[in-house]
């Protein structure tokens, strides 16, 4: 797993001040607990708040032979306080088809567990995705720079409800 931004990268900052890189950490943080109790091995690219540059967390994945590497984020428009929903990213390579099995269960349970708008999956040259040797995904699990959705991304239940996403879309990969 891999909680986005980090120490002196804050990843985007929401009307309120609440910042990407903290929610990112908790959502991973719960996802990492329940993937766990679950019976998975989990590696996770950062554990505080530090910062790890972008190659070095695809460097991580690869070298510890993880299975898949989902990258969680919260979305920005600071242009647009109105745009709103969740989407997933995913990079065609090797491995296409289970990049987009992978990305295509993430959106699905995060859009069905949260109840926001489905943005869709998009497919993008992000330096995580490209640099991963195994099946990838980086979600946006909401627009931090919506107000509204910054309140949800700020509370604790809303951020266990995407960590449960996570966990059956992860346990949906590995089993269906």
């Amino acid at each position: 797993l891999d909680p986005g931004h980090g120490g002196s990268d804050p990843g985007a900052v929401g009307p309120t001040g609440l910042r990407e890189k903290d929610v990112n950490l908790a959502i991973a943080l719960q996802t990492a607990e329940l993937l766990q109790a679950a019976g998975m091995e989990v590696m996770m690219t950062r554990e505080g708040d530090y910062y790890v540059d972008l190659y070095t967390r695809a460097a991580m994945a690869n070298d510890s032979g993880a299975a898949i590497f989902v990258s969680i984020h919260s979305n920005a428009a600071l242009n647009n306080p109105a745009a709103n929903g969740t989407s997933t990213y995913t990079y065609d390579s090797w491995q296409k088809e289970e990049r987009a099995y992978l990305s295509e269960l993430l959106q699905e349970e995060l859009v069905n567990a949260l109840g926001l708008r489905n943005v869709g999956i998009f497919r993008e040259n992000f330096a995580v995705l490209r640099s991963t040797q195994m099946p990838a995904a980086l979600v946006e699990v909401a627009f931090i720079s919506n107000p509204a959705e910054e309140q949800r991304l700020a509370n604790q239940d809303f951020q266990n409800q995407a960590a449960g996403a996570l966990l059956q879309a992860i346990t949906r990969y590995f089993t269906e």
